[in-house]
């Protein structure tokens, strides 16, 4: 067993350290500062009266020029104030519109659904999606496409959520930890993923892909279109840490809501290319031989594995938090590093076991 665990240890240090060298290349992702195109921004909201009001307030504020910048907000079959609350702001700006989906067929199902019919009524050159529960900084749109050189495609940027408890803070941990996989795998031009809460697409690459109606439907649509775009056309993906861009969102407020999300994000992990799937495996097989070495392996050892853990971790969680100017949340990492060995084990069993994944109370 301590074979294993040698093995995992050296496995997991070694793809972390090549992954940091990814993000200090992600970190410095070179710019067009005079490019300002067209941008449509759209957000997809599902009962979202909780939090619509502060998003397009933020929306709202955004500096860019008014002329090149529409947003347009989906309603997508809420039954709560969502339709209400963003008719008040469409009447005082004409640069925010609603519209309200209709049911979609085939792979237009979910989430894909109501972004599909986003864009379609858009027409800006660049397509930013976000979601109804982020704020977006003032700089978002304006240094978010600076981003996209001639032989960029897809932007992504950082989401920090707010915190307030423990609970909250280990979530923004392995958040952070997630998007900094995403930008590190981008910046070896390894592209994964970006989240869909903070991407932005260039309009051409979407419709060289055919959009999400061509594109087989996913319970992660983020990562079927950025796959999508990435194995079809010659784009590429810009993933920089720039505190400029990062938005903020809030965190599951439940163990419920919690197991949901980690749910759907296991489930979509299933279709992971090879490169996803080997640092997944690193991490898994470190705690997994951890967990197996407890009564196996002398507790030196044990000791040892587990301290490299944390400081290779902790080494790649500061980069990215140092960047975004958020060092002050790695007072949770102690909370974090609990939370992700409980689950890094468990979410391939899961992943695998679920029929039924459910999104804003909606089964997909």
């Amino acid at each position: 067993m301590i074979i294993v665990l040698v093995v995992a240890i050296i496995l997991y240090v070694g793809m972390m350290l090549i992954l940091s060298i990814g993000i200090e290349k992600a970190a410095q992702a070179p710019r067009v500062e005079d490019f300002e195109p067209t941008v449509s921004v759209i957000v997809a909201a599902r009962n979202e009266e909780q939090y619509i009001q502060s998003c397009i307030e933020s929306l709202s504020k955004i500096d860019y020029p008014s002329a090149k910048l529409e947003i347009i907000i989906v309603n997508d079959g809420s039954t709560d104030r969502t339709a209400e609350i963003v008719e008040s702001y469409t009447l005082a700006n004409t640069s925010i519109k609603m519209i309200t989906t209709s049911k979609g067929t085939g792979n237009l199902r979910g989430k894909a659904n109501a972004l599909s019919q986003g864009i379609g009524v858009s027409s800006g050159e660049i397509l930013m999606f976000t979601d109804a529960d982020c704020i977006m900084p003032q700089s978002w749109v304006k240094e978010t496409v600076q981003y996209f050189k001639d032989n960029v495609g897809i932007v992504g940027g950082f989401t920090l959520l707010k915190t307030s408890s423990i609970f909250d803070g280990m979530q923004a941990l392995d958040w952070v930890f997630l998007f900094g996989l995403a930008s590190a795998s981008a910046g070896l031009k390894k592209p994964l993923s970006v989240i869909g809460n903070n991407l932005s697409v260039r309009r051409s690459a979407y419709d060289d892909v055919g959009g999400f109606q061509q594109i087989p439907f996913s319970v992660t649509e983020d990562y079927a279109l950025v796959q999508a775009i990435i194995t079809k056309t010659q784009y590429e993906v810009a993933f920089p840490i720039n505190k400029n861009t990062t938005i903020q969102s809030v965190p599951c407020r439940s163990i419920k809501q919690l197991f949901r999300q980690k749910q759907r994000w296991g489930v979509g992990g299933l279709d992971m290319i090879l490169w996803g799937m080997m640092i997944m495996f690193a991490g898994w097989l470190l705690r997994i031989s951890l967990i197996a070495s407890f009564f196996l392996v002398n507790p030196t050892t044990i000791f040892v594995a587990v301290v490299c853990m944390l400081f290779i971790d902790f080494r790649f969680l500061r980069r990215p938090l140092q960047q975004i100017d958020r060092l002050s949340y790695l007072k949770y990492f102690v909370f974090f590093e609990l939370y992700y060995f409980l689950y890094v084990p468990l979410i391939p069993v899961i992943a695998i076991l679920s029929k039924d994944v459910v999104w804003k109370e909606r089964r997909l």
